[in-house]
């Protein structure tokens, strides 16, 4: 089976097919393939927290529920694990593995469902009470409302939608709660690119290995404390480290790939595009995203590294499925 990303334009193209908005018309035959996909079991369809920014800005709830609608259709409630979980897993690996300190590694669980998967927040799982108004409820009631109410609990999250009564504009949108973030991170990606004018660009690599660490400094030194290495002996396997970490290397080699093109200007919006394809490209077989993404990390040689591929064309993604056999039905 493969795992495939769709960043957030093209789940915006498939659910203008299925809705039937004009832009949506040369979408209609990929849509059903896609779908066909995901049913036979050819292909599954993860989202991530960066899902639940983007559709959040949308301001029309129609548009919000449309694309929930065609998101849920085909990736149900998979979601991949959030960076602020891979990491520190990611960092425990590469210290245990280039230190070789023989130590066994937990197992990450890096797809799982819903929203409380997605941002790692247990508190954001639905769980059918024990009782209503005082009076327990048996077991096989709380298993049909756990089966009913979770997948509208997991709806209206992604959708952002507001109880029955409340004005739109009173709803919880994610986006809103990231903007200092995403200002920080312009902020010392202009900062970054000041320093390349002063030092020169020959120590492009030098400066991304180094802002690769600085960025993970905090998870870096609480789990090398714990596995007893010094840090000192971690300033000498920096870029090691770096390049046994499957996120942040690809992080890193984004970072890179525009630094090196001062002409083009950061934007909040990377942030979210950065992180989000930092875990997919790595973690997924195939990633469908926006056009300048997609030649960077191919020119780059990203995905080659993962025998994945990073596509920019929904086109290119049925060919691709359709080339996968399809199960045979039981006789």
């Amino acid at each position: 089976m493969l795992t495939v990303y769709l960043d957030q334009n093209k789940w915006i193209d498939l659910a203008r097919a299925e809705s039937g908005h004009p832009q949506g018309v040369r979408f209609v035959e990929t849509l059903a393939v896609l779908k066909a996909a995901a049913d036979d079991g050819r292909a599954r369809f993860p989202l991530s927290m960066a899902h639940y920014y983007e559709t959040g800005k949308q301001r029309d709830r129609r548009k919000r529920d449309e694309l929930t609608a065609t998101m849920t259709r085909l990736a149900g409630m998979l979601r991949i694990a959030p960076p602020h979980v891979i990491v520190p897993w990611e960092i425990k690996r590469a210290l245990i593995d280039s230190f070789g300190l023989g130590i066994p590694v937990e197992k990450l669980d890096l797809f799982g469902f819903g929203a409380a998967h997605a941002a790692a927040s247990p508190s954001l799982r639905y769980v059918a009470p024990a009782e209503y108004r005082g009076v327990p409820l048996p077991a096989d009631v709380r298993q049909e409302l756990q089966r009913r109410v979770e997948p509208e609990y997991e709806r209206v999250i992604l959708a952002g939608a507001t109880p029955d009564g409340m004005p739109d504009d009173r709803r919880i949108i994610l986006n809103d709660m990231k903007n200092v973030t995403d200002d920080r991170f312009v902020d010392g990606q202009r900062n970054v690119a000041e320093a390349l004018k002063s030092i020169g660009r020959r120590r492009l690599s030098d400066v991304m290995v180094a802002t690769a660490i600085a960025d993970i400094i905090d998870p870096l030194l609480r789990i090398s404390g714990q596995l007893g290495v010094e840090f000192n002996d971690i300033v000498d396997r920096m870029t090691h480290l770096i390049e046994a970490m499957p996120s942040r290397w690809v992080e890193m080699r984004l970072r890179q790939a525009r630094q090196a093109n001062p002409q083009k200007e950061w934007s909040g919006n990377d942030l979210n595009d950065v992180t989000a394809l930092a875990i997919a490209v790595p973690y997924c077989d195939i990633v469908v995203t926006e056009k300048s993404w997609a030649a960077m990390l191919t020119d780059a040689k990203i995905p080659a590294r993962f025998d994945h591929r990073v596509i920019a064309s929904l086109d290119d993604l049925v060919n691709f499925l359709e080339a996968i056999p399809r199960p045979q039905s039981p006789k």
